[in-house]
């Protein structure tokens, strides 16, 4: 019984006898692709964490501005010294997480040129969740982590507020 080129893989097909289409390139190259893959993959990973540890530094940093405020007792003068401090560092901090997006942006693009030369079981694997998904993740927490940035900025302001009237 011939199987027509359309027609989907039975479940009694091998791996190898689903996926006919093994990476293009030779064995160098193809250990050079994999180390390149492995290194982006672990960048991704990096910049991930270093976003995460910015949000937390950051909410930390307003934290000790508004200890020091209350441990001092903060006139308006250094209270106001102090907000402007909280804007620029949130400010800054939305920014620095902007430019992550771009390297986690640049690195899934890396990834995705050389996924074009490997197998066809890696393309089917990564293929499991879409570009598009990936990205509506990316940006989704991207909002998230700016809201509590500036969430953050407005606790701050808050308890300047009460402290310098108090």
């Amino acid at each position: 019984m011939a199987r027509t080129t359309n027609a989907k893989p039975t479940r009694d097909l091998t791996i190898d006898e689903q996926f006919q289409n093994p990476s293009t390139l030779d064995n160098k190259t193809h250990s050079e692709v994999c180390m390149l893959y492995r290194e982006s993959t672990e960048t991704l990973r990096f910049v991930k964490n270093l976003q995460w540890k910015t949000v937390g530094a950051t909410l930390m940093t307003d934290l000790g501005l508004i200890f020091v405020a209350i441990f001092i007792n903060a006139d308006s003068g250094l209270a106001n010294k102090f907000m402007a401090i909280t804007l620029l560092l949130a400010m800054s901090v939305i920014f620095t997480l902007i430019i992550y997006q771009f390297w986690m942006h640049n690195e899934m693009e890396k990834i995705s040129s050389m996924e074009g030369h490997l197998s066809d079981i890696f393309k089917q694997i990564r293929a499991v969740k879409s570009s598009r998904e990936a990205n509506v993740h990316r940006y989704t927490l991207l909002i998230f982590m700016s809201v509590v940035i500036c969430l953050g900025a407005l606790v701050v302001y808050l308890s300047l507020n009460r402290v310098t009237i108090g």
